[in-house]
């Protein structure tokens, strides 16, 4: 049976995967966040895949991928790379637009009932986030996860707001060109910094890697 590309898959083919994205915007944040779609963000991060591909990696309905991928799409975090058709039925195939994201922490701003690292529901979801990752958390480390990572929250805060009070806003107006310096020098920062370290030593031998 004959398989052709629609002449869409060879205009989207002309846009790359982007090695790393940084999302600032709040409902980008909190999309990331859920773990339906992140569960699905997760399988097109290195590879594209087609909805049916997706439901049956996820056990889920293809009717609920369809709806994730567009809530995803509409947010600029997948995109459609190609279409295959065969006879009358057309297969889209789906990709994260970065192989990796970054969030842009102070620009997310929450209700002060909803601070990062003062709920119950937010270490709970943060420890999932962390399991989905390649890392388990045993029952008895808990409670020193918690302040662990309530630690790493502030810290890691000092450093990006340290960053936000530079100046090179004033002298630079490319948004690309200060995400970009942003994200270079915290990297820098965070590989020197002592007391973050100290919290990555601490980190692993609370969380267990899989495997």
């Amino acid at each position: 049976m004959e398989i052709r590309s629609s002449l869409r898959e060879q205009n989207i083919q002309d846009e790359r995967i982007r090695d790393i994205l940084i999302l600032d915007r709040p409902e980008d944040i909190k999309l990331v966040f859920s773990e339906k779609y992140n569960n699905v963000l997760k399988l097109i991060e290195e590879n594209e895949m087609s909805i049916s591909d997706i439901a049956r990696s996820l056990n889920i309905n293809p009717g609920s991928v369809h709806y994730y991928l567009k809530e995803l799409e509409s947010h600029g975090l997948v995109r459609l790379v190609r279409e295959e058709i065969r006879g009358s039925i057309v297969r889209k195939y789906y990709r994260a637009v970065a192989k990796r994201l970054l969030l842009n922490i102070p620009n997310f701003k929450m209700p002060n009932d909803l601070e990062v690292g003062h709920t119950h529901d937010y270490d709970e979801r943060l420890i999932r986030s962390i399991e989905y990752l390649g890392y388990i958390l045993p029952a008895e480390n808990l409670e020193d996860a918690i302040d662990l990572l309530h630690r790493y929250t502030i810290h890691m805060k000092d450093i990006i707001i340290d960053m936000d009070y530079s100046g090179l806003e004033n002298v630079e107006d490319n948004g690309m060109i200060l995400k970009n310096a942003l994200s270079l020098i915290m990297g820098i920062k965070i590989k020197n910094d002592p007391a973050l370290a100290r919290i990555y030593s601490e980190f692993e031998k609370l969380f267990l890697p899989y495997g």
